[in-house]
């Protein structure tokens, strides 16, 4: 079907020859636009232009700085690590299944594996914490930790070990806004007055968030990491990065389209956020074909009869795309009553652990981050 320069998602697929997860995956990547469809609000209508642009792109022979360009968004590997790795449709911690983790390892034990050491230990710290966001109070603790910290070039492996733990400490307390003693899971738990069952399912999600190898907030890690700079320093990168609305900020978009799907208003939701892609409110995954294995697994340590799961289960299915952890996230925060920023607290202090390991892992290299700039003149209205 077509509707002046939008089709409908059968023909998007046969024009460009590919599957309906491939054009999501497009979509998700900001190459598509798409709308939904006036007459049909479950359906979504692809902007022809953007997939005649693409169908050229990818039919042109393609130059070594165009292969580059295109491959910095959701492309080829652009670091070697031995930290993690997406295959086989799951995410590997130093070879071992990210679920065989989340069901047997604490996040410090995940920090010890990613980090290459014998253990990881939290101390309890006393850090001023102020700042009335999150995001502000993890950033403004960071930034004290790092004035005078030394780089993590030439650290012994002990050293290194007390200083992770440290930063994994300094982090809780600033996104939970209180001192507290004991390992991660038990300090949320605590500050939260969850259940027993609850705090075991933070446990879990904060392994499943440990690490997801070159996402952006990782990325800036490891280039602060390059130059020189202290763990303190580099952590900071990543939560400055993470506090994007694109990236940590996704958790309050799925939690906008669990609570609509709950009230039968998704419909409406997906017309108020037409220019968003599915995958910015949770579903689908461009590197996952068969579905986030975090969400699948987040999402089974709800009882299939809870309202929260069979809502994503409806949404998925009017997306035709299944759930990623963000929307997993927000069912669980809901299913066992954690508050509004838990979501964003264990995507925070969880991460810490894969971006310690990172930035360790590039200081270790000796080598610096530096990408070239293709230039490009800018036209300026007068």
């Amino acid at each position: 079907m077509k509707n002046g320069n939008w089709i409908d998602t059968q023909a998007a697929c046969a024009l460009l020859g590919v599957k309906a997860q491939t054009l999501y995956a497009y979509v998700s990547r900001h190459r598509i636009r798409l709308k939904t469809d006036p007459r049909d609000a479950r359906q979504s209508l692809y902007f022809l232009p953007d997939l005649d642009r693409l169908l050229r792109q990818n039919r042109r022979p393609r130059a070594r700085a165009d292969v580059a360009q295109a491959a910095i968004r959701w492309g080829d590997p652009v670091l070697v690590t031995s930290i993690s790795e997406v295959r086989d449709g799951t995410i590997w911690l130093r070879e071992h299944a990210i679920e065989d983790c989340a069901r047997n390892m604490t996040l410090e034990e995940t920090a010890a594996l990613l980090c290459g050491f014998d253990h990881v230990t939290l101390p309890e710290t006393r850090a001023k914490i102020s700042g009335t966001s999150l995001f502000a109070r993890a950033m403004k603790t960071l930034a004290e930790e790092a004035d005078g910290a030394p780089s993590l070039a030439g650290r012994d492996m002990s050293d290194m070990s007390r200083e992770v733990g440290r930063a994994l400490s300094l982090i809780t307390d600033a996104c939970l806004a209180g001192h507290s003693s004991g390992p991660v899971h038990v300090r949320i738990g605590a500050k939260w007055g969850l259940t027993p069952e609850a705090v075991n399912v933070v446990r879990q999600a904060l392994v499943l968030l440990s690490d997801h190898e070159l996402n952006p907030s990782t990325f800036a890690v490891r280039v602060c990491a390059s130059t020189g700079g202290s763990l303190a320093a580099a952590l900071l990168a990543g939560v400055a990065t993470l506090s994007g609305p694109r990236h940590g900020g996704v958790a309050s978009l799925a939690n906008q389209a669990l609570h609509t799907t709950l009230e039968g208003r998704f419909e409406q939701f997906l017309a108020e956020n037409a220019d968003h892609p599915p995958y910015s409110f949770g579903f689908g995954h461009p590197l996952y074909s068969g579905g986030d294995p975090r969400a699948a697994y987040l999402l089974n340590l709800i009882s299939r009869h809870s309202p929260v799961r069979q809502a994503v289960a409806e949404a998925s299915k009017r997306l035709s795309l299944p759930a990623n952890i963000d929307i997993a996230l927000a069912a669980a925060m809901r299913h066992f009553e954690w508050p509004d920023e838990a979501a964003t607290t264990i995507f925070s202090v969880g991460r810490t652990a894969g971006w310690a390991a990172h930035a360790i892992e590039q200081a270790k290299s000796g080598t610096m981050i530096r990408p070239r700039a293709k230039y490009q003149a800018m036209s300026i209205d007068v």
